[in-house]
């Protein structure tokens, strides 16, 4: 069977096996043990939608991967399928045959551990896959990124599937799929092949205790916009935004930094952002009329839709000075940045904060 026909004939069977749901699926109320026994009895295309798996999205199947058996040598060629459970949230992996029948699947994936100990996870759709040949093995690996909403908050979660040459299959390295998503390396695939392949990390940006770590590191100080300030709280210090380029995507972070060249506080601006575009205003002004001076900053980010089609996002953050620390606005952000036209001024928002305050 060709190859450029494989998609489609995946995508149909799953779509006829969908449609063709059963109540049972539903009928109970799952549990691991459930779940897992469902999940084992998958040896098809038409068993993966018929238990509750589903998408739709043809970008996110890969063709003509070729899978390792392990010791014997011999490898088989499949269609990689990225699935999201409709009821419980969970990724999956299925990798079949031209014939559409299941030789390898999982659900070992980081996104199926973001809520500790439970069933239902908060996916909601594949963000990228990809492969690469990441550990220089000869063998091609698998990078996923999902979406996820909890709680409210979007955001996206890496990780990276290795070949298994000895054995055959796949194994994750938890601690390289911690490091991608703790220090925001998840924002595409070339980035997270840059950690894991290149030796490239955004680490340092959050560990390093002075600035000229940070530019042993890489990280490039805004030169024309890094001003002095007095916070009253920690005295005479400069403020120092700039950014770390990781693949294509520029990292914004901006640090409070003593005389002495020691970082005293991150400020992590950029929440789930792709990319950064600049910084048109930032300012040290009370804000919530406690009489200390708080960091406000306005900056401009670009952000991909589902489509991978880029728009440019003004966003704000607003970080209040306490005793000894910075508390980050969340209350005011909620209420205004749907408000957002990207012709504000930082001070514009520092205003209607203000209002929204009570003074």
């Amino acid at each position: 069977m060709k190859k450029s026909y494989i998609s489609l004939l995946l995508c149909l069977t799953i779509l006829t096996a969908f449609l063709s749901l059963t109540s049972d699926v539903y009928a109970e109320t799952p549990t691991a043990a459930s779940h897992l026994a469902r999940f084992h009895s998958i040896t098809t295309l038409a068993d993966v939608a018929a238990n509750g798996y589903i998408t739709l999205d043809k970008e996110h199947v890969i063709d003509g991967f070729t899978l390792n058996s392990g010791k014997s040598g011999k490898k088989k060629d499949c269609i990689v399928y990225a699935a999201i459970h409709s009821v419980l949230g969970r990724v999956a992996l299925f990798f079949a045959d031209a014939d559409g029948n299941i030789i390898y699947k999982t659900e070992d994936l980081e996104c199926n551990y973001v809520e500790k100990g439970a069933l239902s996870q908060p996916n909601i759709s594949i963000a990228a896959i990809g492969t690469r040949d990441v550990n220089n093995d000869g063998l091609l690996d698998i990078l996923l990124i999902t979406h996820c909403i909890y709680d409210g908050v979007e955001y996206k979660i890496g990780d990276i599937l290795f070949q298994n040459a000895k054995t055959g299959g796949f194994y994750r390295d938890w601690r390289i799929s911690d490091k991608i998503n703790r220090f925001n390396m998840n924002t595409d695939i070339n980035m997270m092949d840059a950690f894991a392949g290149g030796g490239q990390s955004s680490e340092f940006l959050y560990s390093a205790a002075t600035m000229d770590e940070l530019m042993e590191g890489g990280f490039k100080p805004l030169k024309y916009q890094t001003f002095d300030a007095n916070f009253e709280k920690f005295g005479a210090v400069s403020v120092v935004p700039g950014t770390y380029k990781m693949g294509s995507h520029y990292i914004f972070v901006l640090y409070l930094v003593d005389k002495e060249g020691r970082v005293l506080w991150n400020f992590q601006a950029m929440r789930d952002y792709d990319n950064f575009s600049e910084m048109p205003g930032i300012s040290f002004k009370d804000v919530d009329g406690d009489g200390w001076a708080d960091l406000s900053v306005l900056a401009n980010y670009i952000k991909l839709d589902d489509n991978d089609e880029t728009h440019a996002v003004t966003d704000f953050s607003i970080y209040y000075q306490r005793d000894g620390y910075f508390f980050e606005d969340t209350d005011f952000h909620k209420a205004f940045v749907s408000k957002l036209t990207g012709r504000e001024t930082m001070d514009d928002v520092v205003q209607a904060a203000r209002k929204y305050w009570g003074w």
